[in-house]
């Protein structure tokens, strides 16, 4: 995936003070390996991220779509659309409290089947190293461990203003104030809720689960959950058919046609109570893949929780057998004991008779 631009623009921004600064790269740098070897560690990051949300441009938020556009279509080079958009950022900031210190960093790609656009917010950090007369001098470097918000946008799709969610954002370290500027900024706008469909996911994988035994039901949903994680590290949506086979290969299309049936029936009935509509077949067709939303999958198989003296994680297959909830008292009562707290509260015990 060779990257074909690759452009920074600093921006300041004390939260004492009401004015941005920006410090412009007069000109596009050449290409070389450290732009690739930069945009594949931030590749990663992107993709790893459990906080991505999927969108397209608000069509009242037009500056930056326009200028975007006007770019893809040869009506400005890549360092004239990148200088404005870091400007008009910066002017966003002004005469607020918030505060920002760092780059942003303009990155396109060549793809399989076209371009992608990113927008990251970088920072730095300094230390110490060796120069080249093994004297220690001061360095700096970009911290991607810190690396903030970020936008990617399928080019190929905006062009076309094709699928509903060319745009993917995910928040990263810092102010979220700064970050929420933004997605705000750039006219983001969520056109999938994958909490929602993760949500309706999980439902249909208790009801396919539900006339199993125990101990294969607790197995088949850690199979799929660990799966659709899997997949959501990797940017990949789930398609119901390739998961159908992973979980049975005796009979791999069996969940997915009670996956697709069910999130049809789901599709109809919404259909008919939001327009209280006589004709059921004019829904939208369900779709043979969902966008994973990760903090929902690992809620489903494992519950935690922690406040200022008390952390506790337990997997879900746990509650009912070895962990019991009083709801009334909002108390647990936990059996079976991990050895090493049991070893730690006997001892406790013992000190204190």
């Amino acid at each position: 995936m060779p990257v074909t631009h690759f452009i920074s623009h600093k921006i300041e921004k004390d939260s004492q003070l009401p004015g941005a600064k920006v410090i412009l790269c007069e000109q596009e740098p050449p290409l070389d390996d450290y732009s690739q070897r930069v945009m594949s560690q931030l590749r990663t990051i992107f993709v790893q991220r459990a906080s991505k949300r999927y969108g397209r441009f608000n069509p009242e938020v037009t500056s930056f779509k326009a200028l975007t556009l006007d770019w893809l279509r040869n009506g400005q080079n890549f360092h004239a659309w990148s200088e404005k958009i870091a400007k008009m950022y910066a002017d966003q900031m002004d005469n607020t409290s918030l505060e920002m210190d760092g780059s942003l960093a303009f990155i396109s790609e060549e793809i399989a089947d076209g371009e992608r656009l990113y927008v990251f917010h970088l920072r730095e950090k300094s230390n110490v190293a060796f120069n080249s007369n093994m004297e220690l001098t001061e360095t700096r470097f970009i911290d991607f461990s810190n690396t903030g918000f970020a936008l990617c946008i399928d080019t190929n799709e905006l062009l076309k203003d094709g699928q509903p969610e060319y745009l993917t954002f995910c928040y990263g370290r810092g102010d979220k104030a700064v970050q929420k500027l933004f997605s705000e900024f750039c006219g983001f706008s969520d056109t999938v809720n994958t909490e929602q469909d993760t949500e309706e996911f999980l439902q249909i994988v208790e009801a396919y689960t539900a006339t199993m035994p125990d101990e294969e039901a607790s197995q088949t949903r850690t199979d799929i959950v660990d799966y659709c994680v899997e997949q959501d590290k990797h940017g990949e949506a789930v398609e119901f058919k390739i998961l159908s086979s992973q979980i049975n290969d005796k009979a791999p299309e069996k969940f997915e046609q009670f996956v697709i049936q069910k999130r049809e029936e789901n599709r109809l009935n919404t259909a008919i109570s939001e327009t209280d509509q006589t004709h059921p077949e004019t829904a939208p067709v369900a779709k043979s893949e969902f966008i994973p939303d990760r903090k929902s999958l690992k809620n489903y198989i494992r519950y935690s929780g922690k406040n200022k003296d008390v952390t506790l994680s337990f997997a879900a297959a746990a509650l009912g057998s070895d962990v019991s909830f009083n709801a009334h008292e909002n108390a647990l009562t936990i059996k079976n004991l991990p050895a090493r707290l049991l070893k730690q509260l006997k001892r406790a015990n013992s000190a204190g008779e």
